[in-house]
């Protein structure tokens, strides 16, 4: 199965930076790409894919630190793309499936790590996110059959 694993986030705002990190733990491992942004970008990277997993800080309500997993097909509000983001990547997704159905991948999953600080310039995460990120690690292992 063609795989391809997205890190999504700037590098530069402390915990927006969280998806960045998380992909480069994976690079050697399986295709990878960073993106700072959810824009038309992710379609140009995922689509080919039979499967994609994308990682993004996010501000879904839950305590700092926090995983989300998401599924794109039942999710599509009340969850927003952290920091500099533009457009959620959800309606991203949801487009792509509109415009381009036969080429965007049939799995998507996206883990989400919820976000304290996005607004500090900084380049280490705040200690609660980066706390998150071996379980990010470990539950995207397992969901690529790594572990």
């Amino acid at each position: 199965m063609k795989t391809i694993l997205v890190g999504i986030g700037n590098p530069n705002f402390t915990d927006d930076g969280v998806g960045l990190k998380i992909a480069e733990m994976f690079e050697n491992m399986v295709d990878t790409a960073f993106l700072m942004n959810t824009d038309f970008k992710v379609l140009d990277t995922i689509l080919g894919y039979d499967r994609a997993v994308i990682v993004d800080g996010v501000k879904s309500g839950a305590e700092p630190g926090s995983i989300v997993e998401l599924d794109p097909d039942k999710t599509f509000s009340n969850v927003y793309a952290s920091g500099t983001h533009n457009i959620t990547l959800f309606e991203i997704i949801r487009l792509g499936r509109t415009l381009f159905p036969d080429e965007m991948p049939k799995e998507i999953k996206i883990i989400g790590i919820e976000v304290e600080d996005v607004l500090t310039l900084n380049r280490e995460c705040t200690e609660r996110v980066k706390s998150a990120i071996p379980e990010a690690v470990k539950i995207i292992r397992d969901y690529l059959g790594m572990s």
